[in-house]
């Protein structure tokens, strides 16, 4: 059974201040590489806080270290936009998408 994920992350050093996420180098790629994993159904939601000093990504992974080596994969990680700062994993005890 999958477990679910709370993914935090950070501005990396190459994160350029004042401009959103989709402003940053290498935004398509990112988007495409998340896209992907929210048609798997591995992304439950995705997306930065308003004021984008932390980005979060629910995600739903056997491990941690699946989350953890998924994401060394993302091109945001890869370019140093974003970097990882944690993984916890989340015990959900309600999930309006289980309602029967």
């Amino acid at each position: 059974m999958k477990k679910t994920f709370a993914t935090f992350f950070v501005p990396g050093p190459a994160w350029i201040a004042g401009k959103t996420s989709r402003e940053q180098p290498y935004w398509t790629e990112h988007a495409a590489f998340l896209d992907k994993l929210f048609a798997d159904g591995m992304v439950i939601l995705g997306g930065p806080f308003a004021n984008y000093s932390d980005l979060l990504v629910i995600i739903e992974a056997d491990t941690e270290e699946q989350v953890h080596s998924l994401f060394k994969q993302d091109p945001f990680v890869l370019h140093n936009i974003i970097r990882v700062r944690a993984i916890r994993e989340w015990l959900l005890f309600l999930d309006a998408r289980r309602r029967a």
